[in-house]
């Protein structure tokens, strides 16, 4: 028994797939679907990495401003001085904006003279404005380039595919010009079929994961915002009935 279990052990981690040798027998077809492949590993890879990057930064800071904001009766005034350190925060540059319009809107509406009810339409009408305005940009910012891991996703097994058709149909014309099953004969398109399998699921499956992961991160923020705007609206509307 003692003898056995290393052997199985050792027999197991010595099975295995020579890459470069499958690479190698490939054609020039396959090589170029393998390149293809490669460059778009390369390509997804980067976005990848940005994209979880610039999410994570932007759910981090939303966190650490709504938590500054929670603490003690800050004034807007003061929340508006702490929503400037925050620059990549979607809350953040809500809290910005609005208040940015909200001091602008107040100033017009009171040196045109018009009536507290109209002062205060027009004052919600332009915070609710502004809002929206930041809620689509923020959502552009977070969704940009978001669809070059959707393409990778979907291209490359489809990439992978043709590669492998095309290793199969070289080798049953192999087949069919020499006549018998040699492996050796079978052997160079099996390995451009199989290989290219192999990497277009290596490029699809971590691009179809992390879209799927950063879209619902961006839904998360996306729901974040609308609740923060809508707080904010309230907010403002008090604001606006205060300084009259």
């Amino acid at each position: 028994m003692s003898v056995i279990v290393p052997s199985l052990l050792l027999a197991r981690f010595e099975i295995g797939v020579n890459l470069g040798e499958a690479i190698a027998e490939s054609d020039l077809i396959g090589m170029g679907c393998l390149l293809i492949l490669f460059i778009l590993s390369l390509w997804s890879g980067y976005y990848i990495f940005s994209k979880f990057r610039q999410i994570r930064i932007a759910k981090l800071e939303s966190e650490e401003f709504i938590s500054e904001c929670m603490e003690g009766h800050k004034s807007l005034q003061e929340i508006y001085r702490l929503a400037q350190e925050y620059k990549h925060s979607p809350l953040a540059a809500l809290l910005r904006e609005s208040y940015y319009e909200y001091e602008v809107e107040t100033k017009n509406t009171i040196s045109a003279g018009l009536s507290l009810e109209h002062r205060i339409q027009l004052g919600k009408t332009s915070v609710e404005s502004a809002l929206e305005r930041t809620i689509a940009a923020e959502m552009r910012r977070l969704e940009d380039r978001l669809v070059t891991l959707a393409t990778a996703s979907s291209l490359a097994p489809f990439i992978g595919l043709f590669g492998t058709v095309w290793g199969v149909l070289g080798s049953f014309q192999a087949l069919g010009r020499e006549g018998n099953a040699a492996l050796a004969t079978l052997a160079p398109g099996i390995s451009t079929a199989l290989i290219t399998t192999v990497f277009g699921l290596v490029v699809a499956i971590p691009s179809a994961a992390m879209y799927n992961y950063l879209s619902s991160s961006i839904a998360h923020l996306a729901s974040q915002m609308d609740s923060f705007a809508h707080e904010l609206t309230n907010v403002f509307q008090k604001h606006f009935l205060q300084r009259e």
